[in-house]
């Protein structure tokens, strides 16, 4: 019966599994859901969001937790019934189903909910009703959300689909709702939009999360009541409270808090530049609720302090509490982790947990990277202020919900994307502050996924800070337009260098920068056609050697910046002897050396060019270059008095010619050539077509770029040849020419495979568009069913968030004759072996440290023979690496690996080669 009368039995259970034989009733689990909604809603939800879905439900936020709690203890209702209760040895009073029906526990309670809400005043005969939300919502807790067919709407239908044909299921399922509403007393809601009800979907799963831990479950046993009326379950429940908030809080979840102060107190180690000067000062009086911020400066002018400062800003004015960065890449993301934990450490107020986000993550020694970020700021371990990281957020898809995060934009793209538990990401980031750096470097792709991603973060109210170098003005219209819902207005492009701020309804307001006279940097830019051999292999090192002369004769630091991981190789390789002559010291960088090495690489890099003042850097070399891929493009801080890149679009020039002279403490340093002080110019050296011709261009390069974007930064670059790059004042207007518009000043021939190549270029950017339109969920206006979140559902694995990726981990092995197994080396370390078939973390990261990443193509034609030796194909996390057994012979020498058409090498200096 539904009333303060109602008895549910507590042989129904929800638990068993690890509690030694005994059951845990399904009404406890309920109530213990529903107080870790409690605990959260009151420790860890935002106070703006909690502000959002108590007017989204249309009940005074003092009473929506009430009903919040009621809906996630009802999450597990669809347990009650045969195909769950009967798994285990009933009574009579329970029977199966004959024949007996096979159904979910989350899709029973699906399609029972409309109906057993119903009993008490929801309405749902409609589509859009209430029940129907909450009943999608709470079938939804596993990741997956249901539609609704016709026949699932009839009551006198529920029985054949698998609910019980017994009156005993209906009976328990109708006490049940009865129980849990006597003792949590909710109120009636008045409505329940898609996008709220989605969020809430979250806020559920993260409360059946938490307290379906078998340790918490076990603790909870001696409590179970003999009785399942109201009274019982309501003492069970008070009990429940403090026991399920401490939970809460060793997860890690709990608010963030930041100290206020100028920008000058938040970073007292330097004075704020025109940019941080700028927003510091007029940012405060534009922010009265959420709303966007994006801000374009040339590289190196503070971007990251910027954003700090403003999303502690915007924050505060929009309720939300944490932080979100994203970076495009893995590299980006370890880099930026270590800098806003020493901002936390610094400016947090009370405990708060952060966390580190991309596929590669738990490979990071974190916890040793946030004491180290204390140690840096002088904060004690006994001080109040702390930064963690809980071991409950190692867990899969929980390091969005820490307190402030730190990883690759995919893990925020992922929210828009039909995989399990998309609701869980949109809740985690609903509450928060996001960031999102280097916006320039996202493809067509990435930014309609990104378009979507935007359109619900302001629809959820949430504040937004994009940063960008080299963004197109079409770009950043599309941007703004999908944060605020409506057309960008024609006159309201961001300046550049400066800022716009804008709030969903609002006029954006748009400020300009005077960018420092003494930070003014014109570039002298060359173009050099490259060699060809008879197969057109590009032949970078006869070019290179003049170009590179003034580093041999009067010392200086130079990077070249190869297009690919092969091209890389062989440059080092062919200058290795010109280095050794000239006393140069010649390094190389590039995603396929085993992450240990590459991580020892980069460490050796930034302590050559790195920004200066820091401990960990040394002094500035004599004589240095650097031949490596785009991983300096966006991944590390470093100065350079000369860049030579091969051919790419404008913008990733740019990029490149931001490594020149970031840093003015190291002009002392600088030789005459590199220095404009005494006559010397900031040098880009562009590599193009053998011959400087358009219609050689190397095939490789047209292969990763779009042969118009090539062409076209070929022609903008030969018209700068005699007239430097004036770093801001030109960098927009070649970065809107580079996207479009430019027309080479070519023959007609010429002219016409322009045309064509244009033609390809726009025809792959409406495919790529074409195609995040058709896996994304779709904009917030455009969200209509709770089920479109799970349409065409995919595999999380095998998501992407980048057009064509198609990346795999390789680990390359020696093996002995004597039948040993090494990593690294044929002396290397021995691959370590697991005890009870399982590996310990530390064993699973000395295995991962020594795997590479690569694209799939390298790997094409791989069969049995490149999995790992048993057992440790069967374990995680390193049953899914592609083995690369390299064979070592009794003299010492080592055989490639043949895979497919392809032998692979892994090389000691040169890293892994195919």
């Amino acid at each position: 019966m539904v009333g303060p009368g109602a008895v549910v039995d507590l042989r129904l259970w929800g638990k068993e599994r690890g509690l030694g034989g005994a059951r845990y009733p399904l009404a406890c689990h309920g109530l213990d859901a529903a107080a870790a909604v409690r605990a959260l809603w009151h420790g860890f939800v935002a106070p703006g969001m909690r502000e959002r879905l108590a007017a989204a439900v249309g009940v005074p936020e003092s009473e929506a937790c009430a009903l919040f709690e009621f809906w996630a203890a009802l999450h597990d209702i669809g347990k009650a019934s045969p195909s769950f209760v009967c798994q285990l040895e009933m009574g009579e009073e329970f029977p199966p189903d004959v024949p007996e029906v096979r159904l979910r526990h989350d899709v029973a309670a699906h399609l029972w909910l409309p109906s057993g809400l119903e009993r008490i005043g929801y309405a749902r005969k409609r589509a859009t009703s209430v029940g129907r939300r909450v009943a999608q919502l709470l079938g939804g807790h596993h990741g997956t959300f249901h539609a609704f067919e016709g026949r699932n709407l009839r009551p006198e239908s529920l029985p054949e689909l698998g609910l019980g044909r017994a009156p005993v299921w209906e009976a328990e399922r109708t006490a049940l709702v009865g129980v849990l509403a006597g003792v949590l007393a909710p109120p009636s809601p008045a409505r329940l939009p898609p996008i709220d009800a989605a969020v809430l979907a979250g806020l559920v799963v993260l409360a059946d999360w938490l307290v379906s831990q078998t340790g918490f479950v076990r603790s909870q046993l001696p409590r179970v009541p003999q009785v399942g009326d109201v009274s019982s379950l309501r003492t069970f429940f008070d009990g429940s409270l403090e026991p399920v908030r401490a939970l809460v809080e060793r997860a890690g979840l709990s608010r963030t808090h930041l100290r206020d102060g100028a920008f000058a107190e938040e970073f007292p180690a330097f004075s704020p530049n025109a940019l941080q000067a700028s927003i510091a000062r007029e940012l405060p009086g534009l922010v009265t609720g959420p709303g966007l911020l994006m801000v374009a400066a040339p590289m190196g002018f503070g971007k990251t302090e910027t954003a700090l400062h403003a999303a502690r800003l915007m924050g505060q004015a929009a309720g939300t509490s944490g932080l979100f960065v994203a970076l495009p890449t893995m590299a980006t993301a370890d880099q930026m982790f270590s800098r806003v934990a020493r901002y936390l450490s610094r400016r947090g107020e009370g405990e708060t947990s952060q966390a580190l986000l991309h596929g590669m993550a738990w490979l990071s020694p974190v916890e040793e990277i946030l004491a180290g970020a204390r140690a840096a700021e002088g904060i004690s371990s006994d001080e109040e202020s702390r930064v963690s990281f809980a071991e409950w957020l190692r867990g899969a898809k929980r390091g969005l919900l820490a307190g402030v995060g730190v990883g690759t934009i995919d893990q925020a793209l992922l929210a828009v994307l039909p995989v399990r538990h998309n609701a869980l990401r949109m809740f985690s980031l609903a509450g928060k502050t996001v960031v999102i750096d280097e916006v320039h470097a996202f493809d067509t792709y990435m930014r309609g996924l990104l378009k979507d991603l935007l359109s619900w973060l302001g629809e959820l109210g949430v504040p937004v800070v994009l940063l960008s170098a080299t963004l197109p003005r079409v770009v950043a219209d599309e941007l703004v337009a999908a944060y605020t819902g409506q057309p960008a207005a024609a006159d309201a492009a961001v300046p550049y260098p400066g800022w716009l701020y804008v709030e969903r309804g609002g006029t954006p307001e748009l400020q300009p920068v005077q960018y420092p006279a003494d930070r003014r940097r014109p570039v002298e830019v060359k173009l050099r056609g490259v060699a060809q051999d008879a197969e057109k292999q590009v032949d970078r090192v006869p070019v290179l050697r003049e170009v590179l002369a003034p580093v041999a004769e009067d010392g200086g630091c130079a990077a070249v910046i190869c297009t690919t991981v092969a091209h890389a190789q062989g440059t080092y390789t062919g200058l290795r002897e010109w280095a050794r002559h000239h006393g140069v010291q010649l390094l190389l960088l590039h995603s396929r050396f085993p992450a240990r090495q590459r991580e020892r690489i980069t460490q050796q890099v930034l302590g050559l060019f790195g920004k200066p003042g820091d401990a960990t850097h040394g002094n500035r070399p004599l004589r240095t270059v650097l031949v490596a891929t785009q991983v300096v493009e966006q991944s590390l801080d470093l100065d350079l008095d000369l860049v030579v890149s091969d051919l790419a679009p404008i913008e990733l020039l740019l990029q490149r010619a931001g490594r020149l002279q970031r840093h003015p403490d190291w002009d002392v340093h600088r030789p005459a050539w590199a220095d404009p002080a005494r006559g010397g110019n900031r040098r880009l050296v562009v590599l193009t077509a053998p011959d400087q011709d358009v219609r050689k261009i190397p095939r490789v390069w047209s292969y990763i770029y779009p042969l118009a974007s090539l062409v076209r930064a070929h022609s903008l670059i030969k018209l700068h040849e005699h007239a430097p790059i004036r770093i801001p004042e030109d960098v927009q207007n070649l970065v809107d020419r580079g996207s479009s518009g430019i027309l080479p000043d070519f023959d007609d021939e010429l002219l016409c495979g322009f045309a064509e190549a244009e033609l390809q270029r726009a025809a792959g950017c409406m495919v790529e568009a074409k195609t995040a339109k058709r896996f994304s969920i779709g904009t917030s206006s455009e969200f209509r069913n709770l089920a479109g979140l799970s349409a065409e559902q995919i595999d999380e694995e095998r998501a992407t968030t980048r057009f064509n990726a198609d990346s795999e981990r390789v680990l390359p092995y020696f093996l002995r004759p004597d039948g040993e197994i090494r990593l690294g080396s044929p002396d290397g370390e021995p691959l370590p072996v697991p005890a009870r078939d399982r590996l310990t973390r530390e064993q699973a990261v000395a295995i991962m440290r020594h795997s590479i990443p690569v694209p799939g193509s390298l790997i094409r034609g791989r069969d049995d023979r490149h999995l790992l030796p048993k057992p440790w194909r069967d374990l995680w996390p390193v049953s899914d690496l592609v083995a690369l057994p390299h064979r070592v012979d009794p003299d010492g020498r080592v055989r490639p690996v043949q895979v497919g058409d392809r032998e692979l090498l892994l090389d000691p200096d040169l890293g892994l080669q195919g």
